[in-house]
């Protein structure tokens, strides 16, 4: 996972911010007093401000600095790796131009020509056996209810997959979990089949190399929220130098999991070599449901892999709730952050 679950996270982040303005904290996170340590041993600071719920700012963390300068830190939990890079808008690549056509098509509206709610909740509704009283329990729009419903029906395990309970549901003798588990299979295949179709339609428009630099350069500067993504793009040179001329500092620390070791990453040098480069494309891997930015090394003399971007839906299981885009480091960014105890 890449991000702390968004409660304990928050926790571990006023605790942290807490801790390095010298406020007594009774219940600490288990991790927070490493973070703030190595925190106060990368920056001499006057005072910290949590901005986690802020969409103007980038981070969970802002550091006033005694030299005056602004620091903005986020903050990562992870088993292993660095998990996900960002978590963005379903419409993030069309919204931000990475396609040249003016009457592109964004994922919600693909969806929305194509009647994609309209044949999930019919799939949805030709189930025979719902307890009319329990699905009234359940929060969100009907589709989400009933995807819910099915889903808890198949008792997938925590953590788990939902196509890993499927199939286990499948070869049930109760004809009321078969008959959900074949209808949510089939969902998952109408996601499935609506992505790649997806992919293909933006795989046969022209790109545009410089709104897609601007993409993946804000995306590695944690430019994470919309409202600041909007910002830093119609000001994108403006941005970019006074973060690399040291007017603020963007850093990464991730948080294992076992044994609260922190990881930081600092990409400055590696951004100062992308905005030299003029290259850059997006791939689409074949029957993948995902698609790669990468670049053009001069030095090397070839494409080199920068982010996967996953297309997903975050919540009750795929083709029902929050589309979205996941973003996970490729190639170049693997070895870019390392460790201290």
């Amino acid at each position: 996972m890449g991000k702390f679950e968004r409660g304990e996270a928050e926790k571990l982040e006023r605790n942290v911010v807490d801790l390095l303005n010298n406020i007594n904290v009774k219940d600490l996170h288990k991790c927070s007093q490493a973070v703030a340590r190595k925190i106060r041993e990368d920056f001499d600071i006057k005072k910290a401000e949590f901005i986690g719920r802020s969409y103007h700012e980038p981070g969970d963390i802002k550091l006033f600095l005694i030299d005056g300068r602004i620091a903005y830190v986020e903050l990562k939990f992870v088993v292993s790796g660095k998990g996900t890079r960002a978590n963005l808008g379903q419409d993030a690549l069309t919204k931000f131009g990475l396609f040249k056509d003016n009457r592109v098509l964004s994922w919600s509206k693909f969806r929305e020509n194509k009647s994609f709610d309209e044949m999930v909740l019919k799939k949805l509704r030709s189930y025979n056996y719902y307890d009319t009283t329990r699905l009234s329990q359940y929060k969100g729009n009907e589709k989400e209810k009933r995807g819910r419903y099915l889903r808890d029906l198949l008792e997938p395990k925590r953590g788990e997959a939902v196509e890993f309970a499927v199939e286990r549901a499948l070869a049930s003798s109760d004809q009321k979990i078969k008959e959900a588990a074949k209808i949510v299979k089939e969902i998952l295949e109408l996601a499935t089949i609506d992505k790649l179709e997806y992919l293909k339609y933006l795989r046969s428009l022209e790109q545009d190399p410089e709104a897609i630099k601007k993409f993946a350069v804000l995306v590695l500067l944690g430019v994470h929220k919309e409202d600041v993504m909007k910002e830093a793009y119609s000001k994108f040179y403006q941005f970019v130098k006074s973060l690399l001329g040291g007017n603020f500092i963007y850093r990464t620390y991730y948080v294992r999991k076992n044994g609260c070791e922190v990881c930081v990453e600092d990409l400055t040098s590696l951004v100062d070599i992308l905005l030299k480069i003029r290259d850059f494309r997006v791939v689409f891997p074949e029957n993948e449901t995902n698609c790669i930015i990468e670049f053009f090394d001069p030095d090397s003399r070839r494409w080199r892999k920068l982010l996967r971007i996953v297309f997903h839906w975050k919540n009750v299981f795929q083709g029902i709730a929050t589309p979205c885009l996941n973003i996970f480091d490729e190639e170049v960014l693997k070895d870019t952050c390392f460790s201290t105890t």
